[in-house]
């Protein structure tokens, strides 16, 4: 019930009692002479209750001539967030329900604010309706700021218009939507089983945790998942469970896309759940094998030396056995045995990681195993560190506060750096005001007191000295040009091994006047390499600092909202004079013809081999990563071989990320050794240093070296892949020559409405490369499965 509409009824009532009729039962009645008081209670206190609790109905304008019979589209429910959380500045899906009577097309519109406050409407340009009653549309939004309403909007072909408010709970079918901090690691349990105890408990150690026990309640588009470090698919023997994922093939589909695009998936299920991981199978693709069979576990010693657990797993007469299903291992590593049974098998899927259990860790024995969360930190990685290595990190060096907690608060920071454009430090500002401030005080006053007795002169020296002031600032304010700069960010990741393709641009936009811009993402790609599910969108700064998502001083700046059509394209972007604006693509796509020829292997934990450059592009600052080793490789051009082999100069990886060396002291009997760290630098600018760190965070130490938290994009860090017993390539694109052809280019484009905008660019472009190593025979025939006959019993 909106306000407007509650007044009425309120104001009717008033009226009445106001007539001759009622006046009289009115003043005879001592309960009616409370009513005023009743009615000014309600409209003061039970309205807004109402409005809060309730979707706000806009009525809906339909075509002339249309009858009452045939009414538009109806929006029912909306739904935010994937088990009822997001994450602010992420892509989050909002599940729609709408109810039409008949056949209809039209525009779908959310409306949330953005990063800065304003309002932004995210539109579907093209929903098509069946009018089988109630369907369910999914759009992808950013949400900016801490949610209390969400506008949707509907747009008929017909010319029908529909539009509701939705507040409180009524976003979350029941719950109010949870908004999780950018540096809180979030993960998704998807399964049946009601593990809400242990969510809580982990959620006091400083991680969040959220579940779906219905396979229809999760998102249809992979960027959905983009805000969980992992997800953890347990089907156990759930007969129901595993029916609805056999009957769910988009969402499935949606989850493996994730994934290649370098998502973290835990899996573990029953024997129940083996259909689907047979070859062709909608789950077979979790698997690191075809399926050959299954023993049954009598103790379970590889797990709880694993965890360094004080007690076992108790297997009870009456529980039902615990199974471990056997793989034919095609690619894979066995990081976990119970004798000769694997337990915890891990590969690679494009540039993504697939961690199989083949024990169900929901079984009874294991939930009730102490150690059992513990078990499951270790398998999404997210085991606590060491207190001895915190505390040797942190005696090393002094934390400072630049205004950001996470890497990408960093990472925004260095793109606000524009070459070109002066940068004038607050010490500069505060103290040319303070020097303002004395000059027409205290200076005044004393310059006045030489010329005359009265000081009358102040009449002329005040206003001289403000309209001086003013023309040394519009001076200093033209060096900073009247053309808008955009300091943009490539990282292109290709696995090498089936061509799987993932691209991130962050750019930044700076503008020396106010104006509305129409951005989109602009690419010149070779034909060879194909792209989809692109999405453009604005780049928030993650955090409480100042201009922060989580910063509640940020309040909405324009009364309208622009548009983003179909993630592809904003429409009257708003910037304002000398604001920064930040932007955000994100893309899949495949590869036809690999740009690197590779023979690498494994000889002792080192590699060797060679790589051969075919592509058209130069690679600058190169440097290959494998199992404990970072390889220089320098600079290499196209065509050009590199070589690994007996004596190939290499740094041990952790020492190579964080400075680590060895020093020593005294001499003789008292010569000591002990080893230094290199403190990262926060502060540091150099987008190249900040995507080394975001790149191999986990390898150099994660938050404990850094002391800053890599949970706003964390399938950036490709310290899986390395685990997963693949090379890492990364290298920096050279810009291209005059007489050398681009290839190929990726940018942000800006026009005014009618014509394209003059700007200066500042491109950085890396390229990393996922590569497959071929094991030594001894690591090919550990990685097999245990036969039957093997069994621990």
């Amino acid at each position: 019930m909106g306000f407007s509409r509650s007044f009425r009824i309120i104001l009717t009532m008033a009226q009445r009692f106001s007539s001759g009729r009622y006046r009289t039962i009115y003043e005879t009645s001592p309960r009616l002479k409370c009513m005023p008081g009743f009615l000014l209670a309600l409209l003061l206190f039970g309205v807004p209750a109402l409005a809060d609790e309730a979707p706000e109905n806009i009525p809906t304008n339909r075509a002339a001539g249309q009858q009452l019979e045939e009414a538009s589209v109806e929006i029912v429910a909306c739904r935010v967030g994937v088990g009822g959380v997001y994450k602010l500045g992420l892509w989050t899906p909002v599940k729609i329900t709408l109810r039409s009577p008949r056949e209809i097309t039209g525009r779908l519109a959310v409306v949330v604010p953005d990063g800065f406050g304003n309002l932004c409407s995210y539109e579907l340009t093209k929903v098509s309706l069946r009018g089988r009653g109630e369907e369910e549309v999914e759009v992808l939004v950013q949400i900016g700021q801490t949610l209390t309403s969400l506008e949707v909007r509907w747009k008929g072909e017909d010319g029908s218009n529909a539009a509701v408010t939705f507040r409180g709970k009524a976003m979350g079918n029941g719950e109010v939507p949870l908004v999780v901090p950018a540096h809180v690691p979030l993960f998704l349990w998807i399964g049946p089983g009601d593990l809400g105890r242990f969510f809580r408990d982990w959620t006091r150690r400083g991680n969040y945790w959220c579940q779906v026990t219905e396979v229809g309640r999760l998102p249809r588009n992979w960027l959905a998942y983009q805000s969980f470090r992992a997800v953890v698919l347990c089907t156990g023997d759930d007969a129901r469970f595993i029916q609805e994922l056999a009957d769910s093939p988009q969402i499935v589909s949606a989850l493996r896309h994730w994934v290649e695009a370098g998502g973290k998936i835990v899996f573990s299920g029953g024997t129940m759940v083996r259909p689907l991981l047979e070859k062709e199978g909608l789950l077979s693709w979790v698997a690191p094998g075809p399926v050959v069979g299954a023993i049954t576990l009598r103790r379970t010693t590889g797990l709880e030396s694993l965890v360094k657990a004080t007690r076992p797993v108790i297997l009870r007469r009456s529980d039902a056995p615990l199974v471990a299903q056997q793989f034919e291992l095609e690619d894979g590593l066995i990081t976990v045995r119970e004798g000769n049974v694997p337990l915890v098998i891990r590969h690679g899927l494009g540039l993504g990681t697939v961690v199989a259990v083949t024990i169900d860790v929901s079984h009874r024995a294991l939930v009730d195993w102490p150690q059992w969360d513990r078990f499951i930190a270790w398998l999404v990685g997210n085991e606590e560190a060491s207190r001895e290595e915190e505390a040797s990190v942190a005696q090393s060096r002094t934390l400072m506060h630049y205004g950001y907690t996470d890497l990408a608060g960093q990472l925004r920071a260095a793109l606000e750096v524009f070459p070109g454009v002066p940068f004038v430090p607050f010490a500069w500002v505060a103290g040319l005001t303070v020097l303002y401030l004395a000059i027409i005080g205290p200076l005044d006053y004393w310059l006045c007191g030489l010329l005359g007795k009265h000081r009358r002169w102040t009449w002329v020296t005040f206003p001289t000295l403000i309209l001086l002031a003013g023309l040394v600032g519009m001076a200093l304010a033209s060096h900073k040009g009247n053309v808008p700069h955009v300091r943009q960010l490539v990282c292109v990741d290709i696995d090498l091994k089936d061509g799987q393709l993932r691209g991130n641009c962050w750019a930044n936009m700076y503008s020396p006047r106010p104006a509305a811009y129409r951005a989109q993402l602009r690419t010149d790609i070779p034909a060879n390499i194909s792209m989809h599910d692109v999405k453009f969108g604005w780049l928030g700064i993650p955090g409480h600092g100042l201009g922060g998502m989580e910063s509640p001083a940020n309040v909405m700046l324009l009364p309208g909202a622009y548009v983003n059509e179909d993630g592809h394209v904003f429409q009257g972007l708003p910037v304002g004079q000398w604001v920064t604006r930040g932007l955000w693509a994100i893309w899949t796509g495949k590869l036809r013809d690999l740009p690197l020829d590779w023979q690498l292997r494994d000889r002792d934990g080192t590699l060797r081999g060679r790589i051969i450059n075919r592509s058209a592009i130069t690679l600058e600052d190169c440097v290959i990563v494998y199992g404990n080793w970072a390889y220089p490789v320098g600079t290499l051009e196209p065509g050009q071989v590199w070589e690994a082999g007996i004596g190939e100069d290499r740094r041990e990886l952790r020492s190579w990320l964080n400075g680590q060396h060895v020093l020593f002291e005294g001499k003789g009997p008292h010569l000591q050794t002990h080893q230094q760290v290199q403190p990262y630098d926060q502060a540091s600018r150099d987008v190249g240093y900040i995507m080394r760190m975001m790149g191999l965070y986990q390898a150099a130490g994660g938050k404990a070296y850094t002391q800053l938290s890599h949970e706003y994009w964390p399938s950036l860090d490709l310290t899986d892949a390395v685990l997963n017993g693949r090379a890492v390539l990364v290298g920096r694109m050279r810009p291209p020559g005059e007489a050398e052809a681009p290839w190929p280019e990726f940018g942000v484009t800006l026009d005014n409405g009618e014509n394209p905008v003059s700007m200066r660019w500042s491109n950085d472009v890396f390229w990393r490369f996922i590569l497959p190593v071929l094991r030594s025979p001894g690591e090919t025939s550990a990685m097999q499965t245990a036969s039957p006959e093997k069994n621990n019993s």
